[in-house]
């Protein structure tokens, strides 16, 4: 018999490990994780280049950076869980969520824009002046930012109702971001590196372009216009992703739901009651955890490079290397889920992230050219190292959240993909501004803070005659504090997060007979489960089975069907029929437009 010849998609989907037909699930999954693209490769950027951009462009200093990035910080805590209640309570045809994604793609790519250009502001005016500008840029940047993200996070338990099916989705959202990161790194690099006078010749051509992977940023060579350029091409580049998510995913319409009524501690009602789930709570300490090991870190690697090690020059090679080793561990990491569960890989991968922190505290700024060679070496060694091994616990993070609000619903009886969805992003951006004025000022105090035209000038607080020198000596130094906040404190935070995790075993099954005994409680009004199983759902909610939604018949309940047929949990036929329904309804709803 002939064999049907494979096609080059089914072999990428094969390579890649994902599973489902092309119609109804690829299709869908590649329209929903395209804004992945964006918000992947702005963060990137801003990663990468923003603290250098204000300090060695800008000529801000460490404290007044730090200060931007606490403001706006402090707005996210505000604008964050708002805009969770907002996106819960939306009536709309489109659906509660897309309609928000919709109406943030033209105030995303605009304020992006904003944050990399002064409109000529700073070339006369003081620092301060700068400063203020910068930080209403960036705090109309982060408002867009999260008109997007959380609406855009909460429709994936809506999108991916199943439990691997949502690690599919998140799976393919990694390499949605690496698609966005890569271009946007390149671009910058070529850019921000590109000598005019050499461009009339192939050979000139050819240096600058190897250039960009070996000195991506130099205070004295890169103007403020390149910056502009940038920011104006990725900021048109990405209105194509969310495009994509915006206007072909499909969500039912929320135009005719009915919503509590709304008063001035609803919100805070809302919130409180996310506090009373155990499932969350443990969800929330492993994601501020790895946020702050993150953060500290991203405060200070630039630092780490400039000031402690002397190896900024291989800026750009080190970045390649970041995205290739984190893009490249994302199929062991799936694999691993897939066969063992989402937190696995953690366990896995983690020790090599510890390793690679605990390098940069025996590094010192090299004096010879042996010395220079040795730690040239140790800090790519530790490059690669960092990057696989923060992907396992990135990756669990990140698939462990979809999960929490079948938990939420299971205890309150209601979808709050929105509220779960805030904490997502409010711990990035809130913890992320929060370090990074403790990670800049404390560098300023330990000496760290570059002035006009020096990446080396020391002014910081501490030396002879402070209280701390005499204590100390000369350990508070400007090394001490590079190797505290991006090693000393990321491996107190990521241990912290490992052992939190621990706690944390929701496995598919126990997901699984979840999902059913919703299902069969929403049609029959009440679900029967054997003790064991109730245990098992008091142990991840953190409540008694009576006081949840799930344990509170209705007062007309019909005869109860059982969520365990023959040892195996299954949703209801109804259930899949509708969740099939709905799917198939969205494919069409594409194809018609």
């Amino acid at each position: 018999m002939k064999q049907r010849s494979i096609s080059f998609g089914e072999r990428i989907k094969n390579a890649v490990g994902i599973e489902g037909d092309t119609r109804t699930v690829i299709k869908p999954m590649l329209q929903y994780t395209a804004t992945n693209i964006a918000t992947g490769g702005a963060s990137y950027f801003f990663g990468l280049y923003y603290i250098p951009f204000l300090v060695y462009v800008e000529h801000l200093t460490t404290t007044q950076v730090g200060i931007i990035i606490l403001i706006k910080s402090l707005w996210d805590a505000i604008t964050d869980p708002v805009m969770g209640v907002i996106t819960d309570r939306t009536r709309s045809r489109f659906g509660k969520h897309r309609f928000w994604v919709m109406a943030a793609v033209l105030p995303f790519v605009t304020t992006f824009f904003m944050t990399w250009y002064s409109f000529g502001l700073s070339d006369g005016a003081s620092g301060n002046t700068v400063m203020w500008y910068y930080i209403i840029a960036y705090m109309l940047y982060s408002t867009a930012s999260t008109v997007l993200q959380v609406p855009h996070t909460a429709m994936l338990p809506e999108m991916a109702p199943d439990y691997f099916l949502r690690t599919q989705y998140n799976s393919v959202g990694y390499l949605m971001n690496s698609v966005g990161m890569v271009p946007s790194f390149l671009l910058a690099a070529i850019v921000l590196n590109f000598v005019r006078p050499q461009v009339m010749s192939v050979g000139g051509f050819i240096k600058s372009l190897i250039g960009c992977f070996t000195n991506t940023l130099d205070a004295e060579t890169v103007p403020k216009e390149k910056y502009m350029l940038v920011g104006l091409v990725l900021a048109v580049a990405y209105v194509i992703p969310l495009a994509i998510t915006a206007f072909g995913c499909r969500e039912r319409s929320s135009a005719h739901e009915h919503f509590a009524p709304f008063d001035r501690n609803y919100a805070f009602r809302e919130y409180r009651l996310v506090f009373k789930n155990k499932a969350f709570r443990q969800y929330f300490a492993i994601s501020v955890l790895y946020m702050f090991a993150l953060g500290f870190y991203n405060n200070a690697k630039i630092f780490m490079l400039s000031e402690l090690t002397d190896t900024y020059f291989l800026y750009g090679l080190i970045n390649i290397i970041a995205g290739i080793f984190e893009a490249g561990a994302f199929p062991l990491n799936y694999a691993i889920t897939k066969r063992f569960g989402k937190q696995k890989c953690s366990w896995i991968t983690t020790p090599f992230y510890i390793a690679s922190l605990a390098i940069i505290l025996f590094l010192t700024t090299p004096q010879t050219p042996g010395a220079k060679t040795l730690t040239t070496v140790l800090v790519l060694l530790h490059t690669v190292m960092y990057n696989f091994g923060l992907s396992g616990i990135g990756f669990t993070t990140s698939n462990t959240y979809p999960d929490i609000t079948d938990v939420d619903e299971m205890i309150t009886g209601r979808r709050r993909e929105g509220v779960i969805a805030t904490f997502s992003t409010f711990i990035k951006k809130v913890s992320s501004g929060f370090l990074g004025m403790i990670v800049l000022t404390g560098l300023e105090w330990f000496g760290v803070n570059p002035s006009r035209g020096s990446k080396t000038a020391l002014v910081g607080t501490i030396g002879e005659g402070h209280h701390a020198y005499e204590l100390f000596g000369s350990v508070f130094s400007q090394n001490f504090g590079i190797k505290l906040f991006s090693a000393a404190v990321p491996i107190a935070c990521v241990v912290g997060c490992l052992v939190c995790l621990r706690r944390f075993t929701m496995t598919k099954q126990q997901h699984t007979m979840i999902r059913a005994a919703i299902a069969t409680r929403r049609k029959y009004g009440a679900v029967a489960l054997t003790d064991a199983e109730k245990a098992v759902c008091e142990q991840i909610a953190g409540q008694k089975w009576e006081t949840m939604w799930i344990g509170q018949p209705e007062p007309d309940a019909e005869a109860v069907a059982p969520a365990m047929t023959d040892g195996k949990y299954d949703l209801l036929e109804e259930e899949k029929a509708r969740l099939a329904k709905e799917r198939e309804r969205a494919v069409k709803g594409a194809g018609n437009k």
